[in-house]
């Protein structure tokens, strides 16, 4: 498996998961996570002399860096306008200045290896499909306008969607995110950067300004500085309560020809819709997304893939349907990323919370913790501090993700599949189900054999459900991810889904 799910998205390709030797235990840099966050940070301070270390669960991309859409934008899911309300505008502006910046950065990253990564500068144009959007839509514009965001209203926009207003917004780009990936990993051990794949880190922990961290092949490394791009660090539950996990369904499509242009589009839905072209050799794709809800909360995922089927097909012309994938992200407290220092920790840092735009904010920590590191804190390091508390931004988030979330550990989320007989299973296909008392997630696989797991996460316990297009178990309190027969595909978790019942499984 490639990526963290049975489905394929349109950059699945293969990055090499051969271990670079660790030929010493003793590091500056420790970074744990390989997506586009971990070996970018990586690359940037082993290009400033650090001697670094990255530590893969799996292999670089496995997770959401390898499932997302690919937008590199410098705006968010939280507006400019949020952004003012919740933290001033001075902050909206220090935002703004550095989102420009990471779009540029990767820009330059790109010229400078010479990274062929279908890198392309385009134009974003985001519209109101009904009246009563028109006001967040000109709210928009006006927080644009007023941190250097350039944005102008439009009358037309390169999709065949319609539209009741719209405006074009500059200085956006897009590639895709593996090829730029292994461009930057390469250039990371050519100056002597390693990398351990497929080694889970099962203990970190600072003493006397030194970083140790075990792993689960015995080893143990030192570092004076640890980085956590992971979405969640090890052992550490207090961002559990200030990030909730989303899952996003997207696809791509061959268009029979090019485009009027490059660009990218989306709508001011509840969730939204989101588009663009992308242009790879001598042919044109396009590629949606949407229909997201909180991971676990979603029985018939297929239908979420149907939905955005219909509504591509309802407005755009293609060829045929290359792929269908879906990918699950963070959605912090109070809108924007937690990047710094972990609270009550010197050397510690975290980055999580990107929302959907794990591109720019991924990358964006590039610019935050190396100054952390060696003792700068600027005005953007102070505004995305884990450390900061914004009662009055956060509150009413933190409040509705934790209701549910509580009400998943404490009441009896357990309610079995409608089966009268386990030989209802059919293969290739997990149920809830009492098995002689006891919760199991079951599944059944290719050769008929049945696997039976204890349903609780082994991570705080809440019960996975059975993600049928995914085939993975996923747990609706913390985002925790399990494959068909139990095995963690991506954290908090540490273990697997407990085995129970061998006997049954030889039926």
């Amino acid at each position: 498996m490639n990526q963290a799910g049975k489905t394929k998205s349109f950059w699945d390709s293969h990055i090499s998961q051969e271990n670079t030797e660790a030929d010493n235990q003793k590091f500056d840099v420790i970074i744990i996570g390989a997506g586009i966050t971990g070996i970018t940070l990586a690359n940037e301070l082993q290009q400033n002399g650090k001697k670094c270390l990255i530590i893969e669960k799996e292999h670089p991309g496995f997770g959401t860096t390898g499932r997302t859409t690919a937008h590199i934008n410098n705006f968010f899911d939280s507006s400019y306008d949020e952004v003012i309300s919740n933290f001033g505008e001075k902050n909206a502006q220090v935002l703004a200045n550095a989102a420009k910046e990471t779009v540029n950065y990767i820009k330059r990253n790109v010229q400078k290896y010479g990274i062929a990564c279908d890198f392309a500068e385009v134009d974003f144009y985001l519209f109101s499909s009904e009246e009563n959007q028109n006001k967040k839509l000109e709210d928009i514009l006006e927080a644009h306008q007023k941190v250097g965001i350039e944005t102008k209203p439009t009358q037309n926009i390169p999709f065949s969607i319609p539209f009741e207003k719209a405006i074009e917004i500059s200085g956006q780009a897009q590639f895709h995110p593996l090829k730029y990936l292994k461009g930057i990993l390469k250039k990371y051990e050519e100056k002597g950067g390693k990398i351990l794949n497929q080694t889970q880190v099962t203990e970190c922990k600072a003493e006397n300004e030194v970083v140790t961290v075990k792993t689960s092949d015995r080893k143990t490394f030192e570092a004076t500085s640890v980085v956590w791009a992971t979405h969640h660090a090890t052992g550490d539950s207090r961002f559990n309560l200030l990030v909730a996990p989303y899952r996003s369904y997207a696809m791509s499509v061959k268009l029979s020809g090019a485009p009027s242009k490059l660009a990218q589009t989306a709508d001011l839905e509840e969730p939204y819709h989101y588009l663009r072209y992308h242009k790879s050799g001598d042919n044109y794709y396009l590629i949606a997304g949407g229909f997201d809800h909180k991971t676990g909360e979603e029985p018939d995922t297929e239908k979420r893939f149907a939905e955005l089927e219909k509504y591509v097909k309802d407005r755009i012309k293609f060829e045929h349907i290359e792929n269908k994938w879906s990918a699950q992200y963070y959605v912090p407290a109070d809108g924007l990323p937690y990047i710094g220092k972990m609270p009550g920790e010197e050397n510690i840092y975290l980055c999580t919370g990107f929302n959907g735009n794990g591109m720019t904010f991924g990358t964006m920590a590039s610019l935050i913790i190396p100054d952390l590191i060696n003792g700068n804190e600027t005005d953007l390091a102070k505004m995305l501090s884990p450390s900061r508390i914004k009662p009055v931004a956060s509150a009413k988030q933190v409040i509705k993700e934790n209701v549910d979330t509580v009400s998943n550990l404490i009441k009896d989320r357990f309610n079995p599949d409608e089966i009268s007989d386990l030989e209802q299973i059919e293969k290739e296909e997990g149920k809830l189900a009492e098995v002689d008392g006891d919760a199991c997630a079951v599944f059944r696989d290719k050769s008929g054999r049945l696997h039976f797991m204890d349903a609780k996460c082994t991570h705080m316990g809440c019960h996975v459900q059975w993600n049928p297009s995914e085939k993975s178990w996923d747990c609706p309190c913390h985002g925790s991810r399990f494959d068909a027969l139990g095995k963690v595909l991506i954290g908090p978790a540490l273990t697997d889904l407990e085995k129970i019942n061998a006997e049954k499984e030889t039926r």
